[in-house]
C-alpha cells in the first residue's frame, strides 16, 4: 500500500473522491458520469491534456476496498450534492487541494455529511452531523492541540488533511499507476 500522503509531492492542485466498497463504475454513475463512456487507459499527461480540451476528467480506480476519482485538474467531487448521492448506503471522502487556500476534506455517510474541515479551524468548528470522531487523529497527526484549539505552528496543513484521511479510514491511492502508468478515466461534463 502506498497510502495518499504522496499525492502533494506528483499533482499541484487535485479533487479526489473515494467511495468504500463501489465499484469504479458504480463511483462514475454517482457522480452524474456514464460509466459507458469510461476509457479503459489514460496516462498523467493525456488526463491534463483531455482536461484542457474537453473538460473535467477523472482517473479511476479501486484500492484497499475504496473506489476513487482523481481530477487532476478539476473539482467537481466537491459539489455537496454529488457527495451525498455518492455516499449513499456506504461512506465517502473528499479531499480538495486547490495548489493554494482552500484546502478541504469532506466525509459523507450514507448521504449525510458527516465531518468536514479546512486546516485552521478549532475542533468545535468541524462541520457535519459527527464530526467529534476525526479530532483524535486531528491530534495526532498535529493539526489540533489537546485541547482542540488549532495548531499555530502549522506549515504543512494540506498535509496533515492527507495524514488524517489514510489514517482514519485506510485510504490509498495507486502511486506507481497514477504517476507513470494508465488507468480508466472518464469524462465527468
Amino acid at each position: 500500500m502506498d497510502g495518499i500522503a504522496w499525492i502533494r509531492e506528483t499533482y499541484d492542485a487535485y479533487c479526489v473522491t473515494f467511495a468504500k466498497g463501489l465499484s469504479a463504475e458504480e463511483l462514475v454513475r454517482r457522480m452524474g458520469g456514464d460509466p459507458g463512456r469510461i476509457m479503459p487507459s489514460l496516462s498523467a499527461g493525456d488526463a491534463l491534456e483531455l482536461a484542457r480540451d474537453k473538460g473535467p476528467v477523472a482517473r479511476l480506480g479501486t484500492s484497499n476496498g475504496w473506489a476513487f476519482a482523481l481530477e487532476p485538474a478539476s473539482a467537481e467531487g466537491t459539489d455537496r450534492r454529488l457527495l451525498r448521492r455518492v455516499s449513499e448506503g456506504t461512506e465517502a471522502v473528499m479531499l480538495l487541494d486547490s495548489g493554494m487556500p482552500p484546502y478541504w476534506f469532506v466525509h459523507a455517510r450514507d448521504g449525510e455529511i458527516a465531518a468536514d474541515f479546512e486546516p485552521g479551524v478549532e475542533a468545535e468548528q468541524i462541520g457535519g452531523s459527527d464530526p467529534s470522531f476525526l479530532v483524535p487523529a486531528m491530534q495526532s497527526a498535529g493539526m489540533l492541540l489537546l485541547d482542540g484549539t488549532a495548531d499555530p505552528e502549522d506549515w504543512e496543513p494540506e498535509q496533515r488533511i492527507l495524514t488524517v484521511a489514510e489514517r482514519v479510514f485506510a485510504l490509498d491511492l495507486p502511486r506507481r499507476a497514477l504517476e507513470a502508468g494508465t488507468l480508466p478515466a472518464v469524462l465527468l461534463s
